[in-house]
C-alpha cells in the first residue's frame, strides 16, 4: 500500500497579522536594537522572570526560621545596618527604599515577637532607635549557613566587577523608577497629553 503523500509545511509566520506590529515602547536609540525594542522588552521581562524568583527565595529564607519575607527582610536590614551606625525608621526607608507607613506597621510586628527593640535615643530624645534583640540574632545565626549557599548560587556567574556594576546600576534604576512614576503620574492628569517630556523634566 503507497504511503500519504507528505503534507505541505506551513510557510513561517513573520509574526504580524495584517501588516501590523506593535508600536515601540521606547525611544532612546541606546535602548533600540536596529530599530527594534525587542532587546528591551526581553530585558523588561527578565527583571519580572528575576523578580519572581529573587521574591520566591526571600521568602524561603523568611519561612526558614518562622518569618513574612517582609519582616524577614527589615529583621536582616536592622541587623546590618547596626553595625554602621544609629538605625532609626528613616535610615530603613532610606535603605530599602519603601514608605514610613510600610516600616511603621511591619517593624510593631516584629516588636510583638521580641525580635526589634525600640529605644529612645539617649542624646536626642525624639528619635526612636531599633536595634535587633538577642533572640532575633538567633534566628539571623540560624538561617546564616543556609542563607549563604543559597545566595552564593543565585547570584555564583558574577564576576567582581559585574558584581560591581550590577550594584551601580540598580541603584540608578531606582532612581529612574521614582522619577518614571512621578512623570507616569503626571501624564495621566487630564490635557497632560500634550505635554512634551522635556517640559516635565525642566
Amino acid at each position: 500500500m503507497a504511503s500519504p503523500p507528505p503534507r505541505p509545511r506551513p510557510k513561517a509566520s513573520s509574526g504580524r497579522k495584517h501588516g501590523l506590529a506593535a508600536p515601540l515602547t521606547v525611544s532612546r536609540k541606546e535602548l533600540l536594537d536596529e530599530g527594534n525594542d525587542r532587546r528591551f522588552r526581553e530585558l523588561v521581562h527578565a527583571f519580572f522572570a528575576f523578580q519572581a524568583r529573587h521574591e520566591a527565595i526571600r521568602d524561603g529564607h523568611a519561612g526558614y526560621i518562622g518569618l513574612a519575607g517582609v519582616q524577614y527582610t527589615l529583621l536582616i536590614a536592622v541587623g546590618h545596618l547596626e553595625s554602621e551606625g544609629d538605625v532609626t525608621a528613616t535610615t530603613l526607608c532610606d535603605h530599602l527604599h519603601v514608605s514610613s507607613a510600610f516600616i511603621a506597621v511591619e517593624i510593631a510586628k516584629l516588636v510583638d515577637r521580641g525580635l526589634v527593640a525600640k529605644e529612645r535615643d539617649p542624646v536626642d530624645a525624639r528619635r526612636l532607635l531599633l536595634r535587633t534583640t538577642p533572640a532575633g540574632y538567633a534566628l539571623l545565626a540560624k538561617l546564616a549557613p543556609l542563607q549563604s549557599q543559597v545566595n552564593n548560587v543565585e547570584f555564583g556567574r558574577l564576576t567582581r566587577k559585574d558584581f560591581r556594576d550590577l550594584h551601580r546600576i540598580m541603584n540608578l534604576l531606582i532612581e529612574n523608577c521614582d522619577a518614571a512614576l512621578a512623570l507616569q503620574r503626571l501624564l495621566e492628569q487630564p490635557g497632560a497629553s500634550d505635554l512634551r517630556l522635556e517640559e516635565t523634566l525642566a
